[in-house]
């Protein structure tokens, strides 16, 4: 039922945790290459999103999540042509990120899915790092990296929240289905007796 939005999460949250790990084990390294593989994933990712989304999100006129996508294929670029201000940029990218968890929050928790608050919490997190980052951009290379690379793993955990949540709702739905099926079975029994 999910698969897109399943797959999706999944290499958001591969790849956005990687990068936090390399942002932890480099965080002395360039800016410039640091931007290169930074923009490099959000690209990839921007763009796994836009296929994989694309077909649901035609299906359901929700244009939100493709332009969603297509901001991060250009923040992407962004980010790589002008390492300079990556503070700033990331910060964006990273600010938007935590929004879009934490309002998606609100859907999870209208389906009852357990963990909700975890995810709520990571968005928030995510949210406050973003909106500092953008406004205190005059930060060391080495502390930005670190907390960039907190900020990634936060998104990569947040992804797989939202991935665990997706999956309880999407058993949440069959279950419902196959009562459904038996009730309607059931009262079909009932009215050939």
């Amino acid at each position: 039922m999910f698969k897109s939005s399943k797959l999706s999460l999944i290499i958001r949250g591969i790849l956005f945790s990687a990068l936090g790990i390399l942002c932890f084990c480099s965080p002395v390294g360039t800016m410039e290459f640091f931007a290169k593989v930074a923009g490099v994933v959000i690209i990839i990712t921007g763009t796994v999103f836009f296929v994989l989304e694309y077909k649901a999100a035609a299906r359901s006129l929700e244009t939100m999540r493709l332009s969603a996508s297509v901001l991060m294929i250009v923040l992407g670029i962004l980010i790589m042509i002008y390492p300079k201000i990556i503070a700033i940029l990331l910060g964006s990218f990273i600010l938007f990120e935590g929004i879009d968890f934490t309002l998606n929050t609100i859907k999870y928790h209208r389906a009852g899915a357990k963990g909700w608050w975890l995810m709520l919490l990571l968005g928030l997190a995510i949210v406050a790092f973003g909106t500092w980052s953008v406004f205190v951009p005059e930060i060391a290379e080495g502390t930005l990296s670190i907390l960039f690379g907190i900020a990634f793993i936060g998104i990569g955990c947040a992804s797989f929240t939202a991935l665990a949540g997706l999956t309880l709702v999407e058993d949440y739905f069959e279950a419902a289905k196959k009562a459904i099926e038996d009730k309607e079975d059931y009262v079909e029994a009932e009215v050939v007796k």
